[in-house]
């Protein structure tokens, strides 16, 4: 199975995303670069200067709503790590805007007959941000380092599960070996950013310190704030397209108001998570556009379903969330129409499965979840529950469109089928090892998927936790199901499409009516830019500073 092949049997649709406008919309493809566009943003001289080189030598500032727990890009899988990793490092194989794989550091690939054996063609003549020469051996060394991060609030581990060697044959050319069948590895591989074997020994610290930073990536790390800014220099011996900017500094701004405020002043060109009841103030401004596209990042509630006790409900009262009535009475006390259309101003859809449509795994038979608050108070007494219990629920501050708001209305909620709910916002930077480490009985989450298909959402998120072969890694709830794990099994065993996608399906089927987790909403994605500038969305919603180009 080539590279070529790979990506044409991999027909798998995404959502059409779109731009709206200045009240337009239009497909999200990069506009044409006019002579009276550019006036306004060059002299003549440097517009002379730009017609001899597409990459300008402008700087610009971007305002992004969360920072990233670490620079190291193998510290945690969580998008705002990712979405800087990105523009940084490279992977082997890239996933196209149709959800096709496509050529990355990797030039094509392939599969021995008996499914074991993957042999890797690498690009040649790429280098790092250092002038070193990018070898298989790079690849290597970044497999062996991955588990050696420690305190990972979200490990890659379970994404390298299925290797059981990985060689380096001559400088371009790796092969990998899996102990079994593994048809989901391009997908795996997807994620994987490649770091130079010079970093050796580095630590995360040494990332955040930016002495250890070392891609192939259109730019490269000058400084890193932790919380305050990021300053990007572009890689001009970059092998692929060049970013027309030939500096990016990157301010972490999490607080929506300030967000929209910077840009307004001018004091930012690019801000993402746009609160949507700003969206149509925006739009009236003759020097900023507004970019709205589609999401495929779910945000839901995790309830703990380990022990029979929990630890932020008194010890007495046990462990309501093992009973399937109570997350049922849960999941039928949340309005998710009123948290999109109240709190989000319509930006998003009501969610019942990971996968929206238009996402591989997609199961189309899943019905929406209904909002009856009546019968779930007659469910909490079924359960002996009928006068409740208290308990906090937590969530994270400014790492999500509106997050404070949409947690406060989920307390409210369950508060009125009885529960006596104490809501506790978290700072985002902090939250999420927090959550890790099992300090919340009930959180607000959210997860993404970047790859145009469901299994490492199931994989993370639902999967019972194996060490061993890397499943459950954002299992924070520690779900267990030994059907949806089946299920999923299935799926990764599966070379062709079809059998894959029935198995991603079943298992969507089994969580749903498990309720594995409580299901909220797709966020729908917002961003703003100065209006001198285009912003074309990539499929897996996040805020890449590459995307980013002068009209």
């Amino acid at each position: 199975m080539s590279g070529q092949a790979t990506s044409a049997k991999r027909d798998r649709a995404r959502p059409q995303s779109s731009l709206s406008q200045g009240g337009r919309t239009q497909t999200a493809t990069r506009r044409t670069i006019t002579m009276a566009k550019l006036s306004k943003l060059v002299s003549a001289t440097a517009l002379a200067a730009l017609l001899v080189s597409t990459a300008g030598a402008q700087s610009i500032t971007a305002g992004l709503t969360a920072a990233p727990s670490s620079m190291d890009p193998h510290f945690a899988t969580t998008g705002q790590n990712q979405q800087l990793a990105a523009v940084m490092y490279d992977r082997l194989i890239h996933i196209a805007d149709d959800g096709s794989f496509a050529p990355g550091l990797a030039t094509d690939w392939e599969v021995s007959d008996d499914q074991l054996t993957w042999t890797f063609n690498l690009r040649e003549d790429v280098t790092f941000h250092d002038g070193s020469p990018f070898t298989a051996a790079d690849v290597v060394f970044t497999f062996d380092r991955i588990p050696e991060v420690p305190n990972s609030p979200a490990p890659f581990t379970q994404r390298l599960a299925a290797i059981d060697s990985a060689e380096a044959v001559d400088d371009y050319t790796l092969v990998v070996t899996t102990s079994s069948p593994a048809p989901g590895l391009p997908t795996d591989l997807s994620t994987i950013y490649i770091v130079s074997e010079t970093v050796n020994d580095a630590s995360s610290a040494d990332f955040d310190r930016s002495i250890a930073s070392n891609g192939t990536g259109p730019y490269r790390q000058v400084s890193y704030s932790p919380g305050e800014n990021l300053v990007l220099e572009r890689n001009d011996d970059y092998w692929g397209d060049l970013p027309d900017f030939e500096q990016v500094t990157i301010r972490f701004l999490d607080n929506s108001a300030s967000r929209v405020a910077s840009i307004q002043a001018g004091e930012v060109d690019f801000i993402d998570s746009v609160p949507p009841n700003d969206l149509d103030r925006l739009r009236e401004l003759n020097d900023v556009t507004v970019v709205s596209a589609p999401s495929a990042r779910m945000l839901y509630m995790g309830v703990d379903q380990l022990e029979d006790t929990t630890v932020q409900i008194d010890p007495s009262v046990g462990n309501p969330f093992l009973d399937h009535r109570v997350r049922e009475a849960l999941s039928l006390a949340i309005n998710r129409e009123a948290l999109v259309d109240r709190i989000q101003f319509g930006s998003g859809l009501p969610a019942n499965q990971f996968p929206p449509e238009g996402i591989f795994g997609h199961n189309p038979d899943i019905p929406e979840f209904e909002y009856d608050p009546e019968r779930a108070r007659e469910l909490l007494a079924e359960a002996g529950y009928e006068d409740g219990w208290a308990m906090a629920i937590h969530g994270p501050t400014g790492r999500y469109v509106n997050d404070t708001e949409v947690l406060l209305a989920i307390g409210q909620m369950w508060s009125q089928i009885g529960i006596d709910v104490d809501v506790v916002s978290v700072p985002a930077n902090v939250y999420f090892g927090r959550a890790t480490d099992r300090e919340f009985s009930s959180f607000m989450v959210a997860f993404g998927i970047t790859t145009g298909e469901s299994s490492l959402a199931y994989r993370n998120v639902l999967a019972t936790v194996d060490d061993d072969r890397g499943w459950g890694s954002n299992n924070r709830f520690r779900y267990s199901n030994e059907e949806f794990d089946a299920a999923l099994e299935s799926a990764f065993d599966a070379f062709e499409d079809a059998d894959r996608e029935a198995a991603l399906q079943e298992a969507a089927r089994i969580a749903a009516e498990d309720i594995a987790l409580i299901p909220l909403y797709w966020e729908g994605n917002n961003w703003a830019v100065n209006g001198d500038l285009d912003f074309t969305p990539s499929p897996d919603g996040r805020s890449l500073v590459t995307n980013l180009s002068t009209r």
